[in-house]
């Protein structure tokens, strides 16, 4: 019998092509713009239909054209996407899809690893090329992922704590309402890690083009949007199954778990967009302050929570 979680990258590149839509679309909502179009007008029908598949059509594009590569890149510029697709394709499949994933009695610990490689591999990527302004994004990452790690493991381990498991299937429940804390911790760190204002100080393009991705180019950008979009349904989905879930005593069908699951992710994908189009920019030294502070503050409340909630409530 086949494990079915080895749909998960099919099924995670299909509902991120959506989620990704569904920012754009609220991203211009909450700015009185209409954004992408739904259903087309009739007299564009020749043209497209619709514009709910553009991030797929953006990512088709990318990958018909030519790659090109600065005379100062090293073979680390071609290597580092590939390998960070690999790890998001990887990442995939530890994270449950309505239920749905490889469980063992460590994924968690597997998840923060593939998170981990994922940024390791677009910063070695990225500055190999040279570029001023990629190393300029690259010290800026590594700033916002050590700022950032500690308040994302914090509240992850919160429910570790919890439930006394480190396996993210053994976790899944309702936790937005038994540990409020850790849901706001992860959310913050969520954010961090897809790049969203207020936290998009690392490929700021008004100030340095694109960061890391600024002399990336044709297929090699078209895999890094593929990852993008595999890291945006990936987090999403986490955030599902860890506090937005059922509770254990439900015994959800088939079909009720996957409505459950794409309304939840539904849900997510907007509150990013909203986010994204309410706040500015920080600046790095401002990111890093109030991820330090006020991103790890919450990250230890809900420590506390949990080991309250645990041993003596």
């Amino acid at each position: 019998m086949i494990d079915l979680s080895w749909l998960n990258p099919f099924l995670a590149f299909s509902i991120g092509i959506f989620l990704a839509f569904n920012m754009r679309k609220v991203f211009a909502r909450v700015q009185s713009r209409r954004g992408p179009l739904i259903w087309m007008p009739k007299a564009w029908h020749d043209i497209n239909r619709t514009k709910v598949l553009q991030p797929l059509y953006d990512i088709l594009k990318l990958l018909s054209k030519k790659t090109i590569l600065p005379t100062t890149a090293t073979p680390f510029f071609t290597i580092g996407p590939i390998i960070a697709l690999v790890f998001a394709l990887a990442l995939t499949l530890f994270v449950p899809v309505a239920g749905l994933a490889f469980d063992y009695s460590f994924s968690l610990v597997v998840i923060f690893y593939l998170l981990i490689g994922v940024t390791m591999c677009i910063i070695i990527g990225g500055t190999a090329s040279a570029s001023l302004f990629a190393a300029i994004g690259g010290v800026r990452e590594i700033e916002l992922m050590l700022a950032n790690e500690i308040p994302f493991i914090l509240g992850t381990f919160a429910l570790a704590i919890t439930y006394d498991t480190l396996s993210v299937q053994a976790m899944m429940g309702p936790n937005l309402l038994s540990n409020p804390f850790a849901a706001a911790a992860f959310f913050i760190a969520m954010l961090v890690k897809l790049h969203v204002r207020p936290f998009d100080i690392a490929e700021a393009d008004s100030e340095i083009v694109g960061g890391l991705t600024t002399e990336y180019s044709g297929k090699l950008l078209g895999i890094l949007e593929i990852t993008k979009v595999l890291m945006l349904f990936s987090l999403s989905a986490l955030f599902v199954d860890l506090f937005l879930w059922a509770p254990k005593d439900w015994a959800l069908p088939g079909l009720a778990s996957w409505a459950l699951f794409l309304a939840g992710a539904f849900v997510v994908s907007v509150l990013i967009g909203i986010v994204n189009a309410l706040f500015a920019r920080f600046r790095i030294d401002q990111a890093t302050k109030w991820l330090f502070t006020v991103s790890t503050a919450l990250g230890i409340i809900a420590i506390g929570w949990a080991v309250a909630w645990r041993f003596v409530l």
